[in-house]
């Protein structure tokens, strides 16, 4: 017999916390002229991180081979593949804690801590034996490294929303800012090992931003150990899916990966360095304005303020269109010459930019419409959207594979924008299907029938 989806336990956990939309419509009311500044203050510091991101890759491509170059990204694999084993507990805590009690705030922060920490220490364990074990004396040094740099970034994901949901964006900004920068001061060791000097700007980041939210005061620290099973069963009903929804499209992004390194070389993963970090780089902001969006849209639908949902969810969908707009039309006009003057030696792998770019726009603009299934708890849909843009590119990928047709890097790269386009598609569709009795996420102020 088929468990209950998602969606059907969500409502059942809101009956037995009936002062949690209390809770929550009173932190509507604290909301002042001072946060939105913070939120615009918030997406600009992420550009300038950004910035700084663009500037540590720009270095990479200066002093690193092709060869290196995929090892540096075969490192950031690494980083995703331990963030795919949190199995939503961040997710899920993050979207509790938006509608908890303040006492039920801190048991989910000591929970959450406490899982990360097991977590952590079993893959370094894990870490330390790969690294004995295994021959190739590089590859298991990476795999720790990877490792250590995936243990702080999730911790650092964790302090983000902890300061995201206590409204801390002031705090949150000057946090990530310090560490992006600081970062950078690794470089200083480029004479002695360029590969190296890379891969320790590329961990120190998140290790860094740990160690300045760890001395402040305004960054909930956990008070005990503790792993309640309870809570841990609340948990994974409200972040679960999410995560396996993310996982697949995380998915998405190992399959295409570790085809080329297969099928092909790591100096052809290389190759696409600069389509992996135009990628990248293009998700920050989303995912920034999607971290400022969901409390201010679960908590207008909670309250069952349908115009000021609306007017969240548009907002939302103009700001992604034009930055897709802006972000699609300057790599059509300013990347090649851009490039040619930066670093003309790679302005051929534009090529597999142009290839992806398309899909990856079209998911950028999806993302609005993906937020209903978090304001909604209805994950089941991101769920298909992402794991049926998965399926078609590992379908395809092992088709070739076993087939003995190698795909070239271009038609992996068409492969997988197709693939995001799907994604795309399936995400309206499923956008479509649960907002049906809910006009303020189709943008729209009331009902139909309101009067």
């Amino acid at each position: 017999m088929d468990k209950a989806p998602p969606e059907s336990t969500a409502p059942t956990q809101n009956k037995r916390q009936p002062s949690g939309a209390v809770v929550r419509v009173s932190r509507i009311a604290s909301l002042s002229a001072q946060w939105r500044d913070e939120r615009f203050l918030y997406v600009v510091i992420n550009l300038a991180v950004n910035l700084l991101v663009l500037v540590r890759a720009y270095v990479s491509l200066l002093v690193l081979d092709y060869r290196d170059l995929g090892l540096i990204t075969l490192l950031q694999s690494v980083v995703l593949l331990l963030g795919m084993l949190q199995f939503g507990v961040i997710n899920g805590a993050y979207r509790l804690i938006l509608s908890a009690r303040d006492d039920e705030q801190q048991d989910l922060v000591n929970f959450v801590f406490s899982f990360i920490g097991v977590l952590c220490a079993v893959a370094l364990i894990a870490a330390g034996f790969a690294l004995v074990l295994t021959e190739r004396h590089e590859d298991g040094l990476i795999g720790a490294i990877g490792v250590i740099g995936g243990a702080a970034s999730l911790v650092r994901n964790w302090q983000s929303n902890l300061l995201i949901a206590e409204q801390r964006l002031a705090m949150l900004n000057t946090i990530n800012l310090v560490s992006a920068i600081v970062a950078l001061c690794f470089f200083a060791i480029l004479p002695f090992s360029p590969l190296f000097a890379c891969m320790a700007v590329i961990m120190a980041q998140p290790c860094l931003f740990v160690m300045l939210a760890a001395f402040v005061k305004e960054v909930r620290k956990p008070s005990r150990f503790v792993l309640d099973w309870q809570l841990a069963r609340r948990i994974m009903a409200a972040g679960f899916i999410v995560f396996l929804s993310g996982m697949l499209l995380q998915l998405n992004v190992q399959i295409e990966r570790w085809y080329v390194i297969a099928e092909l070389s790591i100096e052809a993963l290389g190759h696409l360095f600069i389509a992996i970090m135009v990628l990248t780089l293009l998700q920050l902001v989303p995912n920034a304005l999607d971290a400022i969006m969901l409390p201010a849209a679960v908590q207008a639908n909670e309250a069952q303020e349908t115009a000021r949902l609306a007017k969240t969810m548009r907002s939302y969908l103009w700001l992604l269109v034009g930055y897709a707009l802006v972000v699609g039309l300057g790599i059509a006009f300013l990347a090649e010459p851009v490039l040619a003057i930066l670093a003309p030696k790679y302005v051929d792998d534009l090529i597999y930019v142009y290839l992806i770019i398309p899909g990856a726009l079209a998911l950028t603009i999806a993302s609005a419409f993906a937020l209903a299934f978090s304001v909604l708890i209805r994950y089941r849909y991101l769920l298909i959207a992402y794991g049926g843009g998965s399926t078609l590119l590992g379908i395809i990928l092992l088709g070739a594979a076993l087939s003995g047709n190698k795909l070239s890097l271009e038609s992996v790269m068409i492969v997988r924008g197709i693939g995001l386009v799907f994604t795309a598609i399936l995400i309206v569709i499923g956008w479509w299907i649960v907002t049906r009795d809910k006009p303020g996420l189709r943008f729209r102020n009331s009902s139909p029938n309101a009067s």
